[in-house]
């Protein structure tokens, strides 16, 4: 179990050997207010070697832009040849965390700033990382799994601190983690930060055919018996996933006519409808008599009546996302029709 340790900390002061034997290299770690000392000496001006503090170094530290590496000089003598070698200080300036970045991306529906998705293959590993993108010291990353219940919701600890990895990961696990970052300070001004990540368990999709003539359920096969006057409704069904991935369902009508379909969290809809070839004025008018029903999750059905066997032999029921592609072929044969 975690626990937070110490109070607000005393100025530190760490000294390194410069190669002339001088201690002139330091690290300064200050809090907002303090006033930087580096030894009785009172007279001397400090000047930003990068972009990351101001260009001079104010005495009294104000705010967490303060924070650099600097070159000291005592002021009388900055310019005489004679004095050692100028101070180079690396100053930190303590402070809470207020942001952090985290695997995954922003979801699907953009419900939430604080929310990423993140979508792995059934059977995998993979690491979860979260960031701070500011605070000193550095902070500590917790690990929490957040179910939800009449009364709300519950964060339940992981145990696990730093990089979160997951070892061959089931179909079941999809959930809302949650990682809370914060060093000290957050801890006293309980202002701890968290990112959620929503975690999908994604699969490739197996698809499945069926079929109603007449209203009524045909046995499943690769082979089914027709007749002009005969209505036929397919429906390209997705039988063992559910989004997200993001899933696409084609309807194949030999290889000629081509229905598409997109299916997101809780949507779908009809994206593209072509022939691959040209065809003759009476399959064109076949084909576009196919009538599509209601976009349900993970379902495409079309209705088609006066089926020309001229025109099409076979359609294909193709769904893929990003984890594969499966296709289910069904042959349309002519059966015992009355004139």
């Amino acid at each position: 179990m975690f626990r937070w340790y110490g109070t607000l900390l005393l100025a530190v002061v760490f000294t390194a050997h410069s190669c002339d034997g001088n201690d002139s290299n330091r690290t300064e770690v200050l809090n907002i207010g303090e006033t930087l000392t580096l030894s009785e000496k009172t007279n001397y001006a400090c000047f930003s070697v990068n972009t990351s503090g101001p260009a001079a170094l104010r005495r009294t530290i104000t705010s967490t832009n303060d924070g650099g590496l600097y070159r000291c000089f005592d002021i009388n003598n900055q310019k005489d040849p004679m004095e050692p070698t100028a101070h180079y200080v690396m100053v930190f300036i303590r402070h809470e965390v207020s942001s952090v970045i985290a695997s995954g991306d922003i979801c699907a529906d953009n419900s939430s700033s604080n929310l990423w998705c993140l979508t792995i293959e059934e059977g995998t590993s993979t690491t979860l990382w979260c960031n701070a993108t500011d605070g000193y010291p550095t902070p500590i990353v917790r690990w929490f799994i957040r179910e939800f219940n009449k009364m709300g919701y519950k964060d339940t600890d992981l145990g696990i601190e730093g990089q979160l990895i997951i070892h061959n990961i089931s179909y079941e696990c999809t959930s809302l983690l949650v990682c809370k970052v914060g060093n000290y300070i957050n801890k006293e001004k309980e202002s701890t930060v968290e990112k959620l990540i929503k975690v999908y368990v994604g699969r490739q999709p197996n698809a499945a055919i069926e079929t109603l003539k007449d209203g009524k359920l045909q046995n499943s096969g690769t082979n089914i018996s027709i007749c002009p006057r005969d209505g036929m409704v397919f429906s390209c069904n997705v039988m063992n996933t559910s989004p997200p991935p993001d899933v696409v369902i084609i309807w194949n009508m030999s290889d000629i006519y081509i229905l598409t379909w997109n299916f997101t969290l809780n949507s779908g809809w009809n994206t593209a409808a072509y022939f691959t070839s040209d065809v003759s004025i009476t399959c064109k008018t076949k084909f576009d008599s196919i009538i599509q029903h209601d976009k349900n999750p993970l379902n495409a059905t079309i209705e088609w009546k006066n089926i020309d066997l001229d025109c099409v032999s076979y359609i294909k029921c193709e769904a893929a996302n990003m984890f594969g592609k499966d296709i289910k072929t069904l042959n349309l044969m002519k059966g015992q029709c009355q004139d």
